[in-house]
């Protein structure tokens, strides 16, 4: 029960990432966003923040062939007041660039990966199977050495370490 309820709680969390961390949204920012990308698991439903100075920089949101090109002339989405947020409401591929011209051929853009959400309501949880050990050809009865662990015994074993995980991860998290 124990396992469940914390699995629920950290599969319904939406997380905040502010890009480029300390730096923010800057034109040439100590970790590129590329980097900063790669570090990081944005899911549905996480929200990007973005900090910069209001006024000298703007965010927009853009489709590939204009991120690869750093198109600012037909943003979907452009956010200018400084510390703009940003809902990641689908999966698949986001791209974001500087809609200062230069910025973005100088780094200034970011192409993340939302991931679909960690649960699907509605769906059961299936435990993955087990295959049934296979007998040793030819052991000696009752021999302790040829005798292998029971299906409960892995599974009591590997549940008790996805437990001690996800408390570590959530201790990491206080």
């Amino acid at each position: 029960m124990t396992v469940v309820f914390i699995g629920f709680i950290t599969s319904s969390c939406a997380n905040r990432f502010y890009v480029g961390g300390e730096d923010g949204w800057v034109e040439k920012p100590s970790e590129t966003y590329t980097h900063w990308a790669a570090r990081n698991r944005f899911q549905i439903n996480d929200t990007l923040v973005f900090k910069y100075k209001k006024g000298e920089d703007s965010v927009l949101v853009v489709d590939e062939m204009d991120y690869d090109a750093c198109n600012i002339s037909k943003p979907k989405d452009k956010m200018e007041d400084g510390y703009s947020t940003f809902v990641l409401e689908r999966s698949g591929p986001m791209f974001f660039i500087s809609g200062v011209p230069g910025k973005c051929r100088n780094g200034q853009k970011l192409c993340i990966v939302v991931i679909a959400s960690r649960d699907k309501k509605g769906t059961p949880y299936q435990p993955p199977s087990i295959a049934p050990a296979a007998s040793p050809v030819a052991s000696p009865a009752h021999s302790p050495a040829a005798e292998t662990p029971s299906a409960s015994y892995v599974l009591s074993v590997s549940g008790a370490s996805v437990v001690m995980g996800v408390i570590a991860v959530l201790l990491g998290l206080f």
